[in-house]
């Protein structure tokens, strides 16, 4: 027997489960609410686990909760196993005509699109057993939720692909200044962007795309700002209410547009293009099984 067998036999897997509530707490004081331990009995298992790996997974001050780069990719590795875990009461019921468990998908706030809705009506139609957990969060961090196995399939723009991804295109995002119908430029056309750098606008913070990060500093546009939201909804609300200029989706504002409730500034073709990917991480030997209900979500889009 080699002495990684040794490893695997010896050790408390009970460790890994605590390190894994850790991460997901994002610290040792805040995992105490989630596997009901007291903080010290949670720090004492965090030190027999890096004595036993024989490193430091984490560091804890004054700076707040930080992985080292072993902690990372401890954490990248038991993310599947807890979700194997989790998946052992659906398997043993399952009979062997019917599939049951969770595919989890993460996504964009607010995203509008006809494929994806088709593709998630479909996939329930061809496993009405599998339940589909949907989240919506911050576009920068839907490429690293599926890198650790947080989701099974992402969906968000992706300038920068990983190697160990996969990206499928779904359909370009187009992104158009507005105002609301209080503001003094609504009805108001420009073919230049130029002629908005002097105006305040409102923006999304770290979820704005790379893409339209550049086009605004293209033309000097977000000089000026009179308010900033990481949710899509409240920039929509800010822009509503007439305090600046805003971009937005499109397809998400359309049903303002329609309305007279929002104004777009600028023509469709000079406005800024954002790739939408469907992302995911093949070849899980260990989960085969989410791989399947994984590779049938996305045939549902073909």
């Amino acid at each position: 027997m080699t002495s990684i067998d040794d490893f695997a036999r010896d050790l408390d897997w009970n460790l890994l489960k605590i390190f894994h509530e850790i991460v997901q707490a994002g610290g040792v004081t805040k995992a105490t609410d989630r596997i009901l331990l007291k903080q010290s009995a949670i720090s004492l298992a965090l030190q027999r686990l890096e004595g036993r790996i024989g490193t430091v997974l984490c560091r804890r001050g004054s700076a707040g909760f930080e992985l080292t780069a072993e902690g990372i990719l401890l954490a990248e590795l038991c993310a599947p196993m807890m979700r194997a875990v989790r998946e052992i009461p659906s398997l043993a019921s399952e009979s062997s005509t019917e599939i049951h468990g969770n595919l989890s998908i993460g996504l964009i706030s607010n995203f509008v699109s006809g494929a994806l809705d088709i593709a998630i009506a479909l996939f329930h139609t061809r496993f009405p057993n599998v339940e589909l957990v949907v989240s919506t969060m911050a576009s920068a961090h839907v490429a690293g939720s599926v890198m650790r196995s947080e989701i099974d399939i992402g969906v968000a723009p992706s300038r920068i692909m990983r190697p160990e991804l996969r990206y499928r295109f779904l359909s370009n995002e187009l992104h158009r200044p507005y105002c609301g119908i209080h503001h003094r430029l609504f009805g108001e056309k420009f073919d230049d962007p130029l002629a908005l750098a002097d105006e305040r606008f409102i923006l999304t913070g770290s979820d704005e795309p790379d893409e339209l990060r550049a086009f605004r500093l293209q033309y000097g546009l977000g000089q000026k700002i009179s308010a900033v939201s990481e949710h899509l909804e409240e920039a929509r609300r800010f822009a509503l209410l007439g305090i600046g200029l805003c971009f937005l989706p499109e397809s998400y504002a359309s049903a303002d547009e329609a309305n007279r409730r929002l104004w777009p500034l600028l023509p469709r073709q000079m406005a800024p293009s954002v790739g939408v990917y469907v992302i995911d991480k093949p070849s899980f030997p260990e989960l085969a099984r989410r791989d399947r209900l994984r590779e049938d979500f996305i045939a549902c889009l073909s």
